[in-house]
């Protein structure tokens, strides 16, 4: 006994029947998919540009003689050349998430998951690359200025973009995550949380550095 998919009158099946009565919303979809895609590779390839040509002009320039980084040793350097590589490297991997959407045939049995799921991970990436891409820019504040009372509100400032990056990406992530399953929607509302929470934590460690810093800064001054 073989089973065959049930056709209509005219010999459709139920894929091809809402495949032709759906046409035109395929189309649009496709459209939005395809502008929406581009505009987010043209960000991903611009903030990987800015992050590699951030390694190369690395907080205080080299060392004339050895090369090295003249701040190497500050504790903020480190923090640094990781948020940079970490941003880099999300880049890159948006610009490939976005470029396997952009290279799809689009067929439409992929819109239900595929194509929205690479369009999600891509922007999740994205949104973690920028943030890590600020981060770098703080801890390049806190390198460059010196160390007092007054400096120590525009250390806090320079990393105030992290989390307003994160609170205006609020409305494009719903939109994104419409056909994710619930599981999926609380866990990413949990990661934020938690990047909430080790972001505050990260500020009080910028004060705590900052003010001990200032602290032996002054006592090592002449009376």
């Amino acid at each position: 006994m073989h089973l065959t998919k049930p056709l209509n009158k005219d010999h459709q099946t139920a894929e091809e029947l809402f495949a032709a009565s759906n046409e035109n919303l395929h189309k649009d979809a496709k459209e939005w998919l395809m502008a929406t895609t581009e505009n987010c590779t043209i960000l991903s390839v611009f903030i990987a540009t800015v992050a590699f040509a951030a390694a190369y002009t690395v907080p205080g320039g080299p060392n004339q003689e050895t090369g090295i980084p003249i701040l190497h040793s500050k504790p903020f350097f480190m923090v640094f050349v990781l948020a940079d590589v970490i941003s880099l490297a999300l880049a890159l991997t948006s610009v490939g998430m976005f470029f396997s959407i952009l290279t799809s045939s689009f067929p439409l049995e992929d819109f239900k998951i595929y194509l929205f799921r690479k369009l999600r991970q891509g922007i999740i990436c994205l949104v973690l690359s920028v943030s890590m891409m600020a981060v770098a820019f703080g801890a390049t504040i806190v390198l460059i200025m010196t160390h007092s009372p007054k400096n120590v509100v525009w250390d806090v400032v320079a990393f105030l973009p992290v989390p307003i990056f994160f609170l205006s990406y609020s409305p494009l992530r719903s939109a994104v995550l419409v056909p994710c399953s619930e599981w999926f929607k609380s866990f990413v509302a949990s990661f934020l949380i938690v990047v909430a929470i080790l972001f505050v934590i990260f500020l009080f460690v910028v004060l705590y550095l900052s003010f001990l810093m200032f602290a032996l800064a002054f006592f090592r001054l002449p009376w």
